[in-house]
């Protein structure tokens, strides 16, 4: 269903599901990590600088406050959150069209499901479910054909028959990957 509007588009029977990450392929949270980061150490910094997924390698911060500063921006700023292309959620509902069931997966704390979620709803953006994954669980392992996501650690583990489409991101440049994208309705026309 649409997590918006409480009802689905009207579609075929879906029959292989694409599997599709928030943060960096649905949410653009980068430029606003970077901003409550510059805030909190007055080290001015841009998402354009995050060249590493394991950010403490290049800022000085360690994993926890990574993820704190990642969960205090989705509980308190969820709604300066940009979608990573305008209309993504008309994306997601002609993608469901074509035939396939949308799954969007995420690795974020249970804390901020909710405000995902409403984020999720701001943005009308189609799901058929929503799934808050542990961190110690490969995305590989759960039920998708198809997965689009920026962190590379999460397609080194797909495997045939399942695929994976790496969304372009600064941390992502050295990965090497046969299919990128630069935006979901690229990935759309791969289907």
């Amino acid at each position: 269903m649409t997590i918006a509007e409480g009802t689905a588009p009207k579609v075929t029977e879906a029959v292989k599901t694409v599997a599709i990450d928030v943060d960096s392929v649905l949410a653009d949270v980068m430029p606003v990590w970077t901003d409550e980061y510059s805030k909190r150490t007055g080290k001015r910094v841009t998402k354009k600088e995050i060249v590493s997924w394991d950010i403490p390698t290049i800022l000085p911060i360690t994993p926890d406050q990574v993820y704190r500063y990642f969960s205090h921006v989705w509980k308190h700023r969820w709604r300066e959150i940009p979608p990573t292309e305008p209309d993504v959620g008309d994306v997601t509902k002609r993608i469901h069209r074509k035939g396939y069931r949308i799954s969007i997966i995420t690795k974020r704390e249970r804390p901020t499901a909710p405000y995902v979620a409403m984020w999720l709803d701001l943005h009308h953006i189609y799901a058929d479910e929503l799934l808050f994954v542990f961190d110690a669980v490969p995305k590989a392992n759960y039920p998708f054909d198809m997965l689009i996501d920026d962190a590379p650690k999460n397609l080194v583990d797909v495997i045939a028959p399942k695929s994976a489409i790496l969304f372009n991101q600064p941390w992502n440049k050295d990965f090497h990957w046969p299919v990128r994208v630069d935006s979901l309705s690229e990935a759309e026309k791969l289907l």
